[in-house]
């Protein structure tokens, strides 16, 4: 039996994105009522909310 170990990554680790995938889409003109639907939207924001902030949360003033 093999333990797989399913971690989050950190946004560094994730990456960003430098365009929207939405700029070039065939359904561009039915925003912004076509995201429910979309796969590739779903797919970068689960990535993303896996993902772990690598900035501090806490703010010293």
């Amino acid at each position: 039996m093999e333990n797989i170990i399913n971690r989050d990554l950190f946004d560094f680790e994730i990456g960003y994105l430098i365009k929207s995938p939405c700029l070039n889409c065939e359904n561009k003109s039915q925003l912004p009522k076509c995201h429910a639907d979309c796969i590739i939207l779903d797919k970068i924001q689960t990535t993303l909310a896996r993902g772990i902030s690598s900035q501090s949360s806490s703010y010293e003033s």
